[in-house]
Order: C-alpha cells, then sequence, then structure tokens
C-alpha cells in the first residue's frame, strides 16, 4: 500500500469537476430519499427548531436527543419563550443530557435573537455565528436547512465520510486539514437545496460510513471512495493518541430524615446550578464511610451514621472514570438542623419533589435507585 508523501495530501488526488460533484450529489440525495430516518426536527424548516435540535445533537446520539427535543420543544415552543426561561427550569429538562454549556448558550443566545434581531434567528452567516455557543458547523446547518443558503457542514460524521471519500490523511483536527475539508465540503454543497445535502451527508456517516465496520456495500459513494479503494477505510479518519482515563472514587450520601432526603446545590463551572446528593471524591481512601461522615460534618455541620452502601456503580464523562459508590446514612440525633449553609444552597425535599430540580445524569442514576426504595424515607 502506498503512502502519500504529505500526511494531509489525498491518496490519490481527486479533481472535483462540475460533472463528478453533480454525479455525488444525485447518488447521495437519491440514497437519502430512501433511507433517510424520520426524526422530529426533520419535519420542519422552523430555524428555532433547526437551531435546537443541531446544539441538542452535538456529540450526542440521536436515540438519546429524542425525547428530550420533544420535551425541550414542548416547554419552550418559540425563541421568546426560550429567552425568558427560568435557569432552574431549563436545566432541569436538559438534565442528563449532558454538555450542560450548550442550555446555558441557548438562552444566552435566544436572548440576543430577541433583543437585537426581533425575536427571529438571523439569516446571514457572520450574524449568525455572532451568537453564543454558535460555530461554522452550526452555523451553516441552520442557515441551509431552514433558509436554503448554501453553506457547508463539517461535524464528526461528516469528517469520517469526507476522508474516507477523499482519502484523506493526518489529525482531522488541525488546522490544515480542517481548512482542507471545509474546502471540499463547500465545494460538494449544492444551492439547491442545500439542507437535504447536507443533512444527507451527515445521515451518511451516521448510519452507513460509522467509525469501525462501515457498511460500505450499503454506501451510495462506494465507487467513488479512495479510502476504499486502498482498503483503509476503517483508518480513516486518523486521530491523535488521547491520554489515559482520570478514574476517580466519589462517596455519596442519600440522607434520609423524617420523610425528607438532603440535596446540595454544586456551584462550580461545569455543574454550576445543578442539585445533588452530599458527597466528595475520596481517591485511594480505604474507609469511605468514615471518610465521607467527616465530609458531612466538616461541609453541612450535620453529624451523621454512614449505613450500608446502597449501590456502586461507573459513570464516564469525556475522560473521566467515576466510580460512584452511594451509601445510605441517618441523621445523628443531636444533630437535626444544618448549620452555616445558604438556605437556598442545601434543601430538605421529599422523594417525590426531587423530580422539580435539575439534576445531573450520575445523580439522575441515583433518584432511579431511590424510586425502587420505598421504605427508605419513609
Amino acid at each position: 500500500m502506498s503512502t502519500p508523501k504529505h500526511p494531509n495530501q489525498p491518496l490519490n488526488p481527486v479533481r472535483l469537476d462540475s460533472q463528478k460533484k453533480s454525479r455525488l450529489r444525485k447518488k447521495l440525495l437519491a440514497w437519502y430519499s430512501t433511507h433517510r430516518r424520520d426524526l422530529p426536527w426533520r419535519r420542519t424548516k422552523d430555524p428555532y427548531a433547526v437551531w435546537v435540535s443541531e446544539i441538542m445533537l452535538q456529540q450526542t446520539q440521536v436515540q438519546t436527543v429524542v425525547p428530550y427535543y420533544l420535551r425541550f420543544m414542548q416547554s419552550y415552543p418559540s425563541i421568546k419563550d426560550l429567552a425568558g426561561a427560568e435557569t432552574q427550569d431549563l436545566l432541569r429538562i436538559w438534565g442528563g443530557l449532558g454538555y450542560y454549556s450548550r442550555a446555558r448558550n441557548l438562552k444566552r443566545a435566544a436572548r440576543e435573537i430577541v433583543r437585537s434581531h426581533k425575536g427571529k434567528f438571523p439569516q446571514t452567516h457572520s450574524e449568525a455565528l455572532s451568537l453564543p455557543g454558535i460555530g461554522p458547523y452550526t452555523a451553516g446547518a441552520v442557515l441551509s436547512i431552514a433558509f436554503d443558503l448554501p453553506y457547508p457542514v463539517l461535524d464528526g460524521n461528516v469528517t469520517r465520510v469526507l476522508t474516507r471519500l477523499f482519502g484523506l490523511r493526518g489529525d482531522s483536527k488541525k488546522r490544515q486539514l480542517q481548512k482542507v475539508l471545509w474546502q471540499r465540503a463547500q465545494e460538494l454543497v449544492p444551492n439547491k437545496h442545500p439542507g437535504n445535502f447536507n443533512q444527507a451527508v451527515m445521515e451518511l456517516g451516521a448510519v452507513v460510513c460509522v467509525p469501525r465496520r462501515p457498511g460500505c456495500a450499503q454506501c451510495p459513494w462506494q465507487s467513488e471512495c479512495q479510502a476504499r479503494k486502498v482498503g483503509i477505510q476503517d483508518l480513516l479518519p486518523e486521530k491523535r493518541k488521547l491520554p489515559p482515563s482520570e478514574r476517580v472514587q466519589w462517596a455519596v450520601a442519600v440522607l434520609a430524615h423524617r420523610g425528607h432526603v438532603l440535596i446540595v446545590k454544586r456551584t462550580e463551572s461545569l455543574l454550576r446550578d445543578f442539585w445533588e446528593f452530599p458527597g466528595s471524591q475520596f481517591n485511594r481512601t480505604g474507609r469511605l464511610r468514615d471518610a465521607l461522615a467527616s465530609h458531612l460534618l466538616e461541609d453541612l455541620g450535620l453529624t451523621t451514621h454512614v449505613l450500608e452502601p446502597l449501590v456502586t456503580f461507573q459513570h464516564v464523562i469525556t475522560h473521566r472514570h467515576i466510580t460512584f459508590v452511594v451509601f445510605r446514612a441517618e441523621l445523628a440525633a443531636t444533630s437535626a438542623t444544618l448549620t452555616n449553609r445558604e438556605k437556598d444552597m442545601v434543601k430538605w425535599v421529599r422523594r417525590k419533589d426531587l423530580g422539580k430540580y435539575p439534576f445531573a445524569s450520575a445523580s439522575q442514576k441515583i433518584i432511579r435507585i431511590l424510586k425502587t426504595q420505598h421504605d427508605l424515607l419513609r
């Protein structure tokens, strides 16, 4: 197998003349018309709906997004509704979807659209890019799908398709190859129905040109694919070697008292304004019960009896592999009230009221466990 002289050059440089572009477009759109999935955001050209779906789909699988999207659009049916959303309600609806800065940026952008664009999503590329949380990919997706403007898109799925189609070697995250990929995407996107074409490329990457064992026999571009011709489709796009995952351990207390359970509000930027069960990170700590009891006393001023473990589960966030050990706990007789913490940062709540608060995905797993422990909060 021959290797290109420069890692960012195609195996066989492909010239995209008008005939080749037309042929590629026709093949892909014919495939898409037959094989496209029926997804709720594809039933509308409303730029707001397209925008919300594209933000939710960033680094998140379609099957995960669908129920969140439906709940979100029901709660905030317009940009004006989103602009006026209460942060706690917004995070509660988004809770469990991850990458929570996306929700905050959606609200910030909605407020800017109401303030500067009369509540309508802007139709120019520069104005779209000026909104919080919107980069070249999201701007291109919304403008092409909602307004039929010929802007390209380049997400993970499209990157995978194009690196294989054109046999592009090198790290797809680096600027040089990114520039080539955006150029190729721009060359391919048609002036007529660009949104359909962009969705078709993304669909191809999502269901056929997948990361491992791509379904080349079902691909409408199989005869043009440079990577397939030399049998390296599984190797593209090339990726930099990632550092090993950081492994950490958390101990968490489900602290019950008179039919209520204690929750605390997060303050750090990543999960700011979310609620969780009290606990902390304890790495290489042998006596977790004692460490957790000491933490509850130091942080909340509560003397507790940390009892048996309820559950242990694994939770992965990007490059962090977290082991959660969840303990049942009770207040000591001499410690019935909280001390020195803001009232709006710590709450005793009934189990049935937990759904009124935003929780991130790890805490939601604990809540699901509580629903099966009917005697825990009596």
